[in-house]
């Protein structure tokens, strides 16, 4: 086969990890090139610790540009338009032209489905992270809100893993005592996809912490300069300080390419993941997978890494190179409860009837785990 041209949109875990592994299977006659319009990419499960003032950006941080030196072209700019027809991707720097195509563009934030959240605080990228890390670094009393603003969104534990930590930092200061904390979510129970085992370890360690969970509760409008926030349930609750997860949504280039279904995700063969669409495949964070339940398969880096080498081998395969792949959908995440301790959540999310989750109790030994995969992450081996 004459040499193909393989385009990856996207330089996070799925992006990264699908250029990586069609870089090493294929030989030089075939060209991997990654599309993503930043330089640098951040650890989204890390600026929990940043935001706490445990980490800098830099160490939660890594070069895309880094590729080139393992034979990925990597191109910084905007994607503009995607012609799957044609076989062409419109950026900010020039039309690129591709044989295959890895959708790996996660999702994008929509601050303006909550009014007001783009004033308030968040974590869930590099800009709101720093900025809230100077905000707790000045808070000493009053009343935290941490509200998720819809679901599905990326990494669930976060918000609890970032109320945890809050928690061990303003205890280490000496301030906790004046200060509440109190976590809103729409799901009715914390980690409702880890099971019933996972919900009620949370919850109960939320309540030995004396943070505030209120489940089934979705934030609709946040006004910072009374400070109030309202709640779809009509709830209105103050705060002091208040920190949102944001309505995620597909990249509107993905959207507009028409490769999104009624979700507003991009839909792809459980165990392939291609999509519908001839030599296009999709992974990670813009997708949707469904598991045996009915429910979608969360929104996790270690999927998306996974998931990326996945769609590696199936394009190298088909391209006959290989014997593809299967996705397992099995998976694994961490949650920092601070003090040195985290719990691990591993699970097979893609088994039939239910996902098979488990939970490990809180110990320096997940702990130290997470800051392997950490160091695994900045070093390429994630």
């Amino acid at each position: 086969m004459t040499g193909q041209r393989i385009a990856v949109l996207g330089g996070g875990f799925g992006g990264v990890a699908a250029a990586r592994v069609l870089r090493k299977l294929l030989d030089t006659s075939h060209s991997v090139m990654l599309i993503d319009r930043r330089r640098r990419t951040y650890l989204c499960g890390s600026l929990p610790w940043l935001i706490v003032g445990d980490r800098e950006a830099d160490k939660v941080s890594r070069s895309l540009g880094a590729l080139a030196q393992r034979g990925v072209q990597y191109v910084q700019a905007e994607v503009e338009g995607i012609r799957l027809a044609e076989g062409r991707i419109h950026t900010s720097a020039g039309i690129q032209t591709f044989d295959y195509l890895v959708v790996a563009t996660g999702a994008e934030y929509d601050w303006a489905a909550v009014p007001g959240s783009a004033e308030a605080h968040s974590f869930y990228n590099i800009e709101t992270a720093r900025r809230l890390r100077d905000a707790l670094r000045r808070f000493r009393s009053g009343r935290i809100v941490i509200a998720v603003a819809g679901l599905p969104y990326k990494c669930p534990p976060a918000p609890f893993e970032a109320a945890f930590l809050m928690d061990e930092a303003f205890s280490s200061r000496g301030t906790r005592r004046d200060i509440a904390i109190d976590v809103f979510t729409p799901e009715p129970a914390p980690l409702g996809v880890a099971g019933p085992e996972a919900t009620n370890s949370i919850r109960t360690t939320l309540a030995q912490r004396g943070i505030g969970l209120h489940p089934a509760e979705t934030i609709s409008q946040a006004d910072v300069s009374s400070r109030k926030a309202k709640f779809q349930s009509g709830r209105v609750e103050g705060f002091d300080l208040l920190v949102t997860v944001p309505v995620h949504r597909s990249a509107a280039q993905v959207r507009e390419a028409n490769l999104t279904n009624q979700s507003g995700w991009v839909p792809v063969n459980g165990v392939t993941l291609a999509t519908q669409h001839p030599n296009v495949y999709a992974v990670g964070d813009a997708t949707i997978v469904q598991m045996a339940n009915g429910r979608p398969l969360p929104k996790a880096g270690v999927f998306a890494s996974t998931g990326g080498e996945v769609a590696a081998r199936n394009i190298a395969a088909a391209i006959g190179v290989g014997d593809g792949a299967a996705f397992a959908g099995e998976g694994y995440c961490f949650v920092d409860q601070g003090h040195g301790k985290a719990s691990m959540i591993t699970g097979r999310f893609l088994q039939a009837g239910q996902p098979d989750v488990t939970l490990a109790p809180p110990s320096l030994r997940w702990h130290r785990k997470k800051l392997q995969f950490e160091a695994d992450w900045r070093r390429w081996r994630i």
